[in-house]
């Protein structure tokens, strides 16, 4: 690798929460399904290829602990099998919709295909262990770098205890070590949210003031706490990813409209927006940050526009009824999904081909001025192939495109740190990669009484573990409930995504579970016993939850 050459770190991150047993349809085991065949079974077949012809160091893959837990479990396995049998039929189906048209009738054999090369990929994938087993060898042959993260995706900044961000740490660490073989050295903060060392602020209570944009100012209790890089450090993290506005914030850079895509800034002036060409150490730590460059990733996606918003591209949300597969295409964001235009395979891999050529000329535009320079894209990867569907065969092209290139190449951001190591430190602010770059997409008036919840919750499976009271399984299941009920994906449906119904009734089914294992524990071992009998592994994540249980009850470990 040339010093002088253009650096491209793609990073993926692929997450769900815990939906295993939780609701089929429309949320639940069908949105598991829909990112496991739509996304990670492309996305993976895509870099098994790229290794077979010899490409390395391609891009960052982080995997969530739950997602690692979910694609493990065989019973799930089985039954996203019958999921895309389901869709084959389903492509069958179409052929005889004479009430869609000929050509929505037409796509009928190339839905057939495409499902039917699934479910053939995901029997292949299953026969070598599963998706964790070929991601691990992806990573033992360097061709992807492997990030992890908390045991159950809670939103650090907003976590009050510290010895809560470090069992969480911990368990999703060796959650991770257990199918990957080895603790990642880099990862993934959910929602990619930011605390430095501050007192936390406090969800539950009314805030001081919002702004415009929905950002609440939230009062602060309680002691200065450590900064969460000082936990990453703690557990043997070298590096993490942010958002671009957090490290543009630090060097001083101007607030803007963080939702449109930035211009891309002159490197002659070493303005604040060049941070983002390269890592950062945090503070006083060894820990570096790398930030996303939002003036290149926000040409693939961002809150207002993108590629998959191109006319030709197949439109995920028009449906023409149950039965039928997504047949239209976009045609024009505009217009209702009931007005859409069919969708023609050929001229959507027209557009994808454009695509792929305009983004590796916004590279080049990016990084020829900054030879040795850093471009850093994160997404999360159910983008690519579940929500644009062409998303899968983008990814493949443009990194085909780069390995073809003699001035450009991709770099994992480990190996970015190991040939590079950043000498910068800055001091981040409290940060996330929601809207506005705060808190706006996890605190409002709709989330106040689940943070309460869970406030109240964490009291309750303190009191009822104090002392090393109740037998392992059950403090176990109390230390999970608790767990799961943290997630921050349910805070975020409340806000940003339409689906508040089922976010509020997980949280209830986890404080309603929490509470009946700490009224076991209270009753004794024969009430604990009939709970397990009637509950039994109803959930069964995180897999190793001991850190957890200590942290709720250090005296008792």
């Amino acid at each position: 690798m040339s010093a002088a050459c253009g650096e491209l770190a793609l990073v993926l991150h692929t997450h769900v929460p815990y939906l295993k047993g939780h609701g089929v349809w429309p949320v639940g085991e069908e949105w598991l399904f829909q990112a496991w065949a739509g996304s990670w079974l492309p996305v993976t077949r895509a870099l098994e290829r790229l290794a077979e012809d010899g490409a390395r160091d391609v891009l960052t893959l982080s995997v969530s602990p739950l997602v690692a837990h979910q694609t493990r479990d065989p019973h799930l396995a089985r039954e996203l099998a019958g999921w895309i049998e389901a869709q084959v039929w389903r492509a069958e189906e179409q052929r005889w919709h004479a009430s869609m048209g000929p050509e929505v009738q037409a796509l009928g054999p190339h839905w057939w295909r495409h499902f039917r090369d699934l479910a053939d990929l995901h029997a292949d994938v299953e026969r070598r262990g599963g998706l964790t087993a070929v991601w691990a060898a992806l990573a033992r042959e360097g061709v992807i770098e492997l990030l992890g993260g908390p045991a159950t995706h809670p939103y650090l900044p907003l976590v009050a205890d510290p010895s809560l961000i470090d069992a969480q740490l911990a368990a999703g660490l060796a959650e991770h070590a257990a199918w990957a073989g080895s603790a990642p050295r880099g990862l993934w903060p959910p929602e990619l949210g930011h605390r430095p060392r501050s007192a936390v602020a406090d969800p539950t209570a009314e805030p001081l003031t919002v702004d415009g944009d929905g950002t609440p100012a939230l009062p602060r209790h309680g002691p200065q706490l450590p900064g969460l890089e000082e936990h990453y450090a703690r557990h043997g993290i070298t590096h993490v990813v942010v958002d671009g506005p957090t490290l543009v914030r630090a060097a001083g850079g101007a607030e803007r409209d963080w939702t449109v895509r930035p211009e891309r800034s002159d490197p002659s002036t070493a303005g604040a927006d060049e941070v983002v060409h390269d890592g950062v150490l945090i503070g006083e730590s060894e820990v570096v940050a790398f930030g996303r460059d939002l003036s290149v990733a926000y040409h693939v996606w961002s809150p207002t526009a993108g590629y998959p918003g191109d006319a030709w591209y197949r439109d995920l949300y028009a449906t023409g009824g149950f039965g039928v597969h997504p047949s239209w295409r976009v045609t024009d964001r505009t217009l209702p999904p009931d007005a859409k235009a069919p969708y023609v395979p050929a001229a959507a891999r027209r557009s994808l081909v454009r695509d792929v050529d305009h983004i590796v000329g916004v590279l080049h535009a990016t990084l020829d001025p900054r030879p040795g320079g850093l471009v850093v894209a994160a997404y999360d990867t159910e983008l690519f192939g579940h929500w644009w569907h062409e998303g899968a065969d983008w990814l493949e092209a443009l990194l085909r495109r780069v390995e073809d290139d003699a001035t450009l190449v991709t770099t994992t951001l480990a190996s970015r740190l190991e040939r590079r190591p950043p000498t910068r430190r800055l001091e981040l602010p409290e940060s996330s990669w929601g809207y506005a770059k705060g808190h706006a997409s996890w605190v409002t008036p709709a989330t106040r009484p689940l943070w309460a919840t869970l406030r109240a919750a964490e009291d309750r499976a303190r009191a009822a573990l104090a002392g090393g009271r109740g037998g392992s399984p059950a403090r176990a299941a109390v230390a999970r409930e608790l767990a799961l009920l943290s997630a921050s994906d349910w805070w975020f449906m409340t806000t940003r995504g339409g689906t508040g119904d089922y976010a509020a009734a997980r949280v209830a089914t986890h404080a309603e579970r929490l509470e009946r294992w700490c009224a076991a524990i209270a009753s004794g071992p024969e009430a604990e016993r009939r709970l397990a009998d009637e509950l039994g592994d109803a959930d069964d994540a995180p897999r190793e939850p001991e850190a957890l249980v200590r942290a709720l009850d250090p005296s008792g470990a």
